[in-house]
């Protein structure tokens, strides 16, 4: 990163983890990365306008925003170690699984791994709980443990397109080529688009052409690997210069034919294209810091979540999930205007202790504001 600016580390437990953030210039970006022992976890990019009405760069701002972002991320992962805390002493599996699922997007597959099991335990029908401990396993390369919970996953529902990729890839990184290669035409069938299969169905073709041949340097790599990986880089969920920086160094690398490289590459790119639940993680976090965060949820910290639930497009707006996140969030920010208004009552009594309309209001809602925290309490499991 150009620019470089902040550094911390934080000590959870035993964990060790150092986030660095600093500022792309000439990209106009603040991108804060994590890493622990030296392995890289996860990355994270802001978009801020550099220049102000003058047509200069406004460094000010910069430290300024570099500052609340670095801190932020820090807080994001403090927050979750605490819920985790919490959350041990309450039977909350749909909790345990929006946990796991943070703990998987950061690439912390231990933590999902056990939130998940968590979350099994307290509901062997939770079919969503088992599908990301298959992911965790997948990602984690214990291809065994992925086949059973897939497998179970296939047998208890119907075939969905993303749950046969994840399968398929499964199979893939077994060696069971045809397998893999026939959970790949079924979710390709059930979804034509399905890009990222199609670029999985391409490197299966590719490696079961170089089982057991006798001169690799006969084999090319398959011209729809590149072709069905230019359009999976096409999707938007790719559009960061970082995204098409790491899809444009591979498809570099498929030109050399030097496949002792280019096998490994592939594999570890096929499992960077496992997402799970992507556009939900930050509506999942703002739900447990509201039910476990340790305080209360305070309009400011509202303010920067309100974005993750108005971002969605036209297309999410047709689906019951938005519109219930919607009404939950509202909810929750009803209760917190609620707290602001007890509190700003408390001070009209203070300056008029006499002052009968601010004590006969703070009184009226006191005795409403349990209820409405039982309430939401209730929405949220």
């Amino acid at each position: 990163m150009e620019d470089f600016g902040l550094h911390d580390k934080l000590e959870i437990d035993a964990r060790e983890f150092h986030i660095h953030t600093g500022t792309v210039v000439n990209d106009q970006k603040v991108i804060s990365e994590v890493f622990e022992k030296g392995m890289f976890l996860i990355s994270r990019e802001f978009n801020v306008n550099l220049r102000n009405e003058l047509n200069t760069f406004d460094y000010e701002f910069l430290n300024e925003k570099t500052q609340e972002f670095h801190h932020q991320l820090i807080g994001e992962l403090e927050a979750l170690y605490q819920i985790e805390n919490k959350l041990k002493r309450y039977k909350h599996p749909k909790s345990h699984y929006r946990l796991g699922v943070l703990f998987l997007r950061r690439n912390l597959f231990d933590e999902a791994i056990n939130q998940f099991k968590i979350a099994i335990d307290q509901d062997n029908k939770f079919v969503k709980a088992f599908l990301g401990l298959g992911i965790c396993y997948l990602k984690t390369r214990q291809v065994e443990k992925a086949l059973e919970i897939f497998q179970r996953v296939l047998s208890e529902n119907e075939n969905y397109p993303d749950v046969l990729n994840y399968y398929g890839l499964a199979h893939l990184f077994s060696g069971d080529y045809e397998r893999a290669m026939s959970l790949f035409k079924e979710a390709i069938q059930l979804n034509p688009n399905y890009a990222e299969s199609q670029f999985n169905f391409g490197v299966a073709l590719y490696k079961s052409a170089l089982e057991g041949v006798k001169d690799p340097k006969e084999v090319t790599v398959p011209a729809r690997v590149s072709i069905y990986l230019k359009q999976v880089r096409n999707n938007s969920k790719y559009i960061s210069n970082h995204w098409q920086k790491e899809f444009n160094k591979l498809l570099d690398l498929l030109k050399s034919n030097n496949h002792e490289v280019i096998v490994p590459q592939l594999e570890q790119f096929q499992l960077r294209l496992v997402h799970f639940v992507s556009d939900r993680d930050k509506i999942y976090e703002f739900y447990l810091r509201f039910l476990f965060g340790g305080r209360e949820i305070d309009l400011n910290l509202i303010k920067t979540y309100q974005k993750y639930f108005d971002s969605h497009t036209t297309e999410h707006q047709q689906y019951p999930d938005y519109w219930d996140d919607q009404g939950t969030f509202n909810l929750i920010k009803s209760r917190s205007l609620l707290l602001k208004a007890m509190s700003e009552f408390e001070k009209a009594i203070d300056i008029g202790p006499n002052f009968p309309d601010a004590k006969q209001n703070l009184n009226k809602i006191k005795g409403n504001e349990k209820g409405f925290m039982i309430l939401l309490r209730a929405i949220l499991k």
